[in-house]
């Protein structure tokens, strides 16, 4: 008797802990669930609230661009990407997609060439690193400059257009740029090239003389009345100096001269500038004729073996 009681108790002990058992296995799913559930609520309103705070808010004001740029006003470049990009809202760090919205916002404007990178910091700050092209020439309308009667675009070396107003800070070094005259002036939409040959033609050429374009006393860029034989889009091209000479520049290609320059006669807009300072160089004359300060003279000058440097004026340009 005594042994079928306790085979009974023993039993009855199993079976109440195999239901403890049951119980924490039918219940630790849910609780799990429970725990989960709670987490993600709580993700949910932190992920809700937290870009609305001040802790990761942004402002436009938080927006720099650098490098500072040496024509445009950067200030206004971001007022204007961030109006054109309604960047105006509130913005998070927190938003996945910040850096994209504002790569692409820069991106769009005709003064910036490339965006290099987009940073983010805290506290709250936001950095753009970009490119901006960079103004080679002028294409003039009739009338004229000197009296302030002539509408006139700048062009970068694609021969895109520029926006001058509202944004060029100083006028003057802009119109001591290379000056396109003799095309017809249908400009394109800001931000876009010139679909002219005679246009892209001179901007290749203003280009290749970059900063030397004061120191030869060049002036203007004066292309052919009409395309060479068997081509629509390339011109020849005369340099006018400030003297109001005329030097043959030849043909020049709106292509890229790297992939052509084996197949063609004609010198690639680099070397024929090359040809120009060489010329400068040698015979110590701009190409009007006036003496130019040469790099032997910068060394002589500082060295206290010549009494005064070149004067402004004498050169009929500015010197380097």
């Amino acid at each position: 008797m005594g042994s079928r009681l306790s085979q009974r108790g023993n039993f009855l002990a199993r079976g109440a802990l195999w239901l403890r058992q049951a119980k924490i296995l039918l219940l630790a799913p849910l609780l799990v669930t429970v725990i989960v559930a709670g987490i993600y609520w709580r993700w949910q309103v932190v992920r809700q609230t937290a870009p609305a705070s001040a802790h990761y808010g942004l402002s436009p004001a938080d927006i720099e661009i650098v490098p500072e740029s040496d024509w445009i006003d950067s200030r206004v470049l971001l007022k204007k990407v961030v109006q054109d990009a309604s960047l105006d809202d509130r913005l998070s760090l927190l938003d996945p997609k910040l850096n994209e919205r504002i790569s692409l916002a820069f991106r769009d404007h005709p003064w910036v060439e490339r965006v290099e990178r987009v940073e983010k910091f805290h506290p709250p700050r936001i950095k753009v690193t970009i490119v901006y092209r960079q103004p080679v020439a002028i294409v003039l309308g009739p009338g004229d400059l000197a009296a302030d009667q002539v509408k006139y675009h700048a062009v970068d070396r694609n021969g895109i257009r520029l926006p001058i107003e509202d944004y060029v800070v100083d006028l003057n070094p802009l119109e001591k740029l290379a000056w396109v005259r003799h095309v017809p002036l249908k400009p394109p939409t800001e931000g876009e090239p010139w679909e002219d040959g005679r246009v892209l033609g001179a901007a290749k050429i203003a280009d290749a003389i970059g900063p030397s374009w004061q120191k030869f006393s060049l002036l203007a860029i004066e292309p052919s009345p009409q395309p060479v034989p068997g081509s629509t889009q390339t011109y020849a091209f005369d340099l006018v100096t400030r003297g109001d000479q005329k030097i043959p520049w030849g043909r020049q290609s709106v292509g890229d001269e790297s992939k052509t320059e084996k197949l063609s006669m004609e010198p690639t807009a680099k070397a024929k500038s090359q040809k120009l300072k060489a010329y400068v160089e040698q015979h110590g004359v701009n190409l009007d004729g006036d003496p130019v300060r040469t790099v032997s003279d910068e060394e002589n000058y500082r060295s206290g073996e010549k009494s005064s440097p070149p004067q402004r004026g004498q050169t009929g340009g500015q010197t380097e």
